[in-house]
């Protein structure tokens, strides 16, 4: 398994652009295989995001050919400075059933 956090210093309604936008994407095309656990929330400076993946390859593949297209989609610059990912290593990953929060919107 790998996995990573990502703090983004922008609002949690940017967040909020993008997932929706990603949710689009997979609707029509697919390919999030590989996720296992998706999750994010507000900071006082703006968002932090963990997700954990089968294998960092599945990660690699979901950034180069769903990620860009939502963020086009969102009317998100990519930019040039990306907020850099703390990577981890999970050692016990349980998951006893799906759940989708639509809390923040």
């Amino acid at each position: 398994m790998y996995g990573y956090q990502l703090h983004v210093p922008a609002p949690i309604d940017v967040y909020l652009a993008m997932h929706r936008a990603v949710q689009e994407v997979l609707d029509e095309e697919g390919d999030s295989e590989g996720l296992l656990v998706h999750f994010a929330y507000p900071v006082h400076d703006g968002f932090s995001l963990v997700e954990v993946w089968e294998t960092k390859e599945q990660l690699e593949t979901f950034n180069r050919e769903v990620f860009p297209k939502a963020m086009s989609r969102a009317g998100l610059s990519m930019g040039d400075a990306q907020p850099e990912p703390v990577e981890f290593t999970p050692a016990v990953l349980m998951t006893p059933r799906a759940f989708s929060s639509d809390a923040a919107t």
